[in-house]
Formats: C-alpha cells, sequence, structure tokens
C-alpha cells in the first residue's frame, strides 16, 4: 500500500514536471516570442481534493482515516456553506452601493470589508480543515495530497478573495 501511494505522488511529480519541460526546453529567444504554453488541467486535481471519498482512495487512506476524513469535511462544509450563501446579497449590496447615482466611499469600503472578511473566514475553515486532515497523513500520503494541492491551486476559484461577484446584467 505505501508503494501505490508513492507511485502516485510520483505520477503527480512527473505530471508537474512534463508540463514544464516544453518551456524549458525552448531557447532564450524562443520564449519572447513563442506564445503562451498550454497550462495543466488541474480540474481533476481539485475534483479530487472536493469529493473526499474520491480523495480517500487517491490518498490509500485507512477506514479510520477516512472516517477521520468525512468528519473534518462535514465540518468543512458546515462551516462554509452559510459563508458561501452569505455572499451574493454582500454582492448586491457592494453593486447596488457602486452604481449609486453618488457613491458613498465608506459605504463601498464597508461593503468591500465585508465581502473580504466573508472570504477570509471561508479560508481559515479551509486551512483549519487542511491542518486537521494532514495531520492524520503518514508521509506518502502527505507528499501526495501536498502535490496535489500544489496542482488544484491553478484552478481554485476561491483564490480570488473579493473577485467572485457576479457581474450585473446590462
Amino acid at each position: 500500500m505505501k508503494l501505490h501511494a508513492r507511485l502516485s505522488a510520483l505520477a503527480l511529480t512527473g505530471i508537474l514536471t512534463a508540463a514544464a519541460l516544453p518551456a524549458a526546453a525552448l531557447p532564450a529567444a524562443a520564449h519572447a516570442t513563442a506564445p503562451a504554453a498550454p497550462a495543466v488541467d488541474s480540474s481533476a486535481a481539485y475534483s479530487l481534493l472536493h469529493h473526499p471519498r474520491a480523495l480517500a482512495r487517491f490518498l490509500h487512506l485507512s477506514a479510520d482515516q477516512s472516517t477521520q476524513l468525512m468528519g473534518f469535511y462535514n465540518t468543512l462544509q458546515a462551516t462554509v456553506e452559510p459563508l458561501r450563501a452569505a455572499r451574493p446579497p454582500l454582492c448586491t449590496q457592494l453593486l447596488a452601493d457602486i452604481g449609486a447615482s453618488s457613491p458613498q466611499p465608506s459605504a463601498v469600503g464597508a461593503d468591500s470589508i465585508s465581502l473580504y472578511d466573508n472570504k477570509q473566514q471561508i479560508i481559515t475553515a479551509r486551512e483549519a480543515f487542511d491542518s486537521s486532515f494532514s495531520g492524520i497523513l503518514n508521509a506518502d500520503q502527505l507528499a501526495a495530497y501536498d502535490a496535489l494541492k500544489a496542482l488544484a491551486r491553478f484552478s481554485d476559484p476561491e483564490i480570488n478573495v473579493i473577485g467572485d461577484c457576479p457581474r450585473p446584467v446590462n
């Protein structure tokens, strides 16, 4: 079982390395004129991180670890869902205050701070989940999990702190 986790971590490392090789192989002059290399599709890694049963299979968690993962995940969801539900009204308020005929800087600032605080609470909850979950993993599982997080970071919509408000329809 440990060998399979190592192979999974090695495979992820290989994918990350392979994505960087084409750009590294180009001569320096070609970097300036060559079109950007296609980004690695990180949606599979993102999906694994947000589906605990798939994550448990990918990391080859024991039954006890899977049970703990589900507890951590349920706590995360219970914390984050109300925060996500609060975002649309916060966005609506910000857009209304910005769109006013005479926008009040204090109101716009307060709305922006509310959105930022909401996002920080989501980030804090995710960090608590990550810390708790990382603590139950063995070294091989942790290496694979860290590689998965590094890959998924590129398709994580929650990285943008305020920018996920829907655009107003004209």
